[in-house]
């Protein structure tokens, strides 16, 4: 009988050390994370300038601003090539420019210019205007590649010399409320001003200025002008 109890007690102990060794797996390893994506950084766009914004590059000493092309100037002649389009020549000019000529004299002090006139003095008739010179030209949607200021005009028989200045004339302006930005003759009221002809040349019949039509966009359009400072 002893002998059978201790046989038990050997079977139960073996299946007990069995189980036991059974029991003992390791545990399965936990899926490893998978490293977050890296998302790349949004770049907000640059926004666009408005039309009445006058667009200052200091380093490259330029002055752009956004004016509406006057179509009625490709067959009559005007001494006004960009005023303010609220401005009291603002409807007879080539280009009716959205800023006004008190932002863009601002823009053109901004970009390093020097202003001639500074005073309320005037020129007289046939006399010239001076100061810093001044490289113009324009672009427009679809003329990436700029267009000087002396391939946008004609006279009746060839065409206008151009040397514009910074005239300066912010008081001047002010007081006779043209909104000239930039005249075709010298002037003693446009922030800029043609060196080439004294004041009042074209408008008293002396020379004539038009538009290019073989070379403007069509009537409305807007363009893009800027002065760069010599």
């Amino acid at each position: 009988m002893k002998k059978k109890s201790l046989i038990l007690f050997l079977t139960l102990v073996l299946a007990f050390c069995l189980a036991a060794c059974g029991g003992s797996a390791e545990p399965a390893e936990e899926p490893a994370e998978e490293p977050a994506e890296e998302t790349a950084e949004e770049t907000a766009p640059t926004p666009e300038a408005a039309p009445e914004d006058v667009v200052v590059d200091a380093e490259n000493h330029t002055v752009t601003i956004t004016a509406q092309l006057n179509g009625t100037f490709f067959d009559q002649s005007t001494m006004h090539y960009c005023v303010w389009k609220d401005g009291g020549m603002g409807d007879k000019c080539m280009f009716a420019a959205y800023c006004s000529a008190e932002d863009f004299y601002n823009g053109m002090v901004e970009a390093g210019g020097e202003p001639w006139n500074t005073t309320t003095d005037k020129i007289a008739d046939g006399e010239f205007t001076d100061g810093q010179k001044v490289d113009v030209s324009l672009t427009w949607d679809g003329q990436d590649t700029p267009v000087a200021m002396v391939d946008s005009v004609k006279t009746a028989d060839g065409k206008l010399n151009i040397d514009m200045r910074f005239s300066g004339n912010l008081q001047n302006n002010k007081d006779c409320g043209s909104g000239c930005i930039a005249c075709l003759n010298s002037c003693w009221a446009g922030v800029t001003s043609n060196a080439s002809y004294g004041y009042n040349a074209i408008d008293s019949g002396e020379v004539s200025a038009f538009l290019d039509d073989s070379v403007m966009p069509a009537d409305g359009t807007d363009v893009h002008i800027t002065f760069a400072l010599k």
